[in-house]
């Protein structure tokens, strides 16, 4: 029975919170447009293509089209920080003055879209919090991850075939554009995502799990990365705690979490020693460790060294670059062999070839960039390692155009201009 006069509240409260329900709505549409440039191979119908070299319009495509135009509609579009106006300048204008000679490429297009993604992101990151855009992108993560795990699970046959007779990838389509290696490898890096929560570890686990079933040795390293870097970051909020000079009651907790994220990263290292002992002894049974101690000499590491020989023979003779996208058909002309492959596997030598010297020299002046606010940030910017994870991977995966990248780094650089906005 309850008092007279008195008001029992049986309502949510964040149903009520105009803010909250603001918030929440926010951290929704901007964690499904993660999502879908996580998972670039989803059509606007929903279903896969085959690979993401076609002009079959995505999801990703549509949603970025609807958050451009909220941003719009907002009317606040902050100025973009300087390197990154400075690398799309140079890549597209010699872009443009390599398509006077060469044949025009769809990659050209892709490179419009990394733009404008990251413009979007710049805006979006401007007008919204850490909070949201960090909550947003760990919902994306693990989204990603799930539906990934759903998928596999449904093409058990598919893996069964492949474990018998192990060669490459496994058959089964993936979600993400460029393949299942491709998969893997956002999927680690994903992780980076997860720094500092409980989730880091599962989410950790699972693509470390995931790209040794892809036998993806890209993503395998990844995720050896986000470890390292929960390492830096844990170190970096141990030192800044240490710098109280008060004692603190949860000084041992803190020793403990350091002393179990060593522990972690010490056993990590130990399974990836066991591999590559044990990889000549049981064969088949352990195969992604045959493609680690077998670098160089297997397809996939005689592939990436037929590209970078041929792109830095294409770099020599083009040093201005042929524009983007005519990396892999000047390089097939050149040499005079087919290569199944539509980039170089190495966004360095990527930039160096189709846009020359002066791209090259943008996309090193952006990593430098990023390394340098990394540190700066004491590792503690989840957003910025995800960029920095990127980057290095880049040396054997990715084309270095890949509106993931763009449109988390758009995200931290509009949240850091926060800080300086007047």
């Amino acid at each position: 029975m309850t008092n007279p006069g008195v008001h029992t509240d049986v309502t949510f409260r964040w149903l009520t919170n105009y803010q909250a329900v603001r918030a929440w709505t926010v951290t929704a549409a901007l964690a499904v447009t993660l999502f879908a440039t996580l998972a670039t191979s989803v059509t606007v119908t929903g279903g896969l293509v085959a690979d993401d070299a076609g002009a079959t319009p995505k999801a990703y495509h549509a949603l970025l089209i609807l958050a451009g135009l909220g941003v719009l509609a907002r009317g606040k579009v902050p100025r973009p920080r300087a390197e990154f106006l400075l690398y799309f300048a140079v890549t597209i204008t010699s872009t443009l003055l390599a398509y006077f000679i060469y044949e025009p490429r769809i990659a050209g297009i892709k490179l419009l879209i990394a733009l404008y993604a990251a413009l979007v992101g710049t805006s979006l990151g401007h007008i919204t919090n850490w909070r949201i855009v960090l909550r947003a992108c760990r919902v994306a993560g693990v989204a990603f991850a799930i539906v990934v795990t759903v998928k596999n699970v449904t093409h058990v046959p598919a893996f069964v075939a492949y474990l018998a007779r192990p060669l490459g990838h496994p058959d089964v389509p993936s979600l993400a554009g460029g393949g299942l290696n491709i998969e893997a490898t956002w999927l680690a890096l994903s992780s980076f995502f997860m720094i500092g929560t409980v989730l880091f570890i599962p989410v950790t686990l699972l693509a470390a799990a995931t790209s040794a079933l892809y036998a993806s040795r890209v993503g395998v390293v990844v995720a050896a990365m986000a470890i390292v870097a929960a390492v830096a970051y844990g170190w970096s909020r141990a030192r800044i705690k240490a710098h109280d000079a008060r004692p603190s009651p949860n000084s041992t907790r803190v020793y403990v979490r350091r002393f179990a994220v060593l522990v972690l990263a010490s056993a990590t290292l130990a399974v990836v020693a066991a591999l590559a002992r044990t990889a000549k002894q049981y064969g088949e049974a352990t195969y992604v460790a045959q493609r680690f101690s077998t670098i160089g000499d297997e397809p996939g590491s005689l592939g990436r060294l037929v590209l970078w020989r041929g792109g830095l023979r294409v770099f020599e003779e083009n040093p201005l670059g042929v524009g983007a996208g005519n990396a892999v058909p000047t390089l097939r002309r050149v040499l005079g062999v087919d290569v199944p492959e539509d980039n170089l596997h190495n966004i360095y030598l990527q930039h160096a070839v189709e846009n020359g010297i002066p791209g090259l020299a943008a996309l090193l002046l952006f990593a430098t960039t990023i390394a340098r606010r990394v540190v700066r940030s004491r590792f503690s910017d989840q957003l910025l390692l995800f960029c920095a994870g990127y980057l290095v991977a880049g040396l054997i995966q990715f084309s270095g155009v890949d509106v993931m990248l763009w449109l988390v780094y758009g995200l931290q650089s509009g949240l850091a201009s926060q800080a300086t906005d007047v």
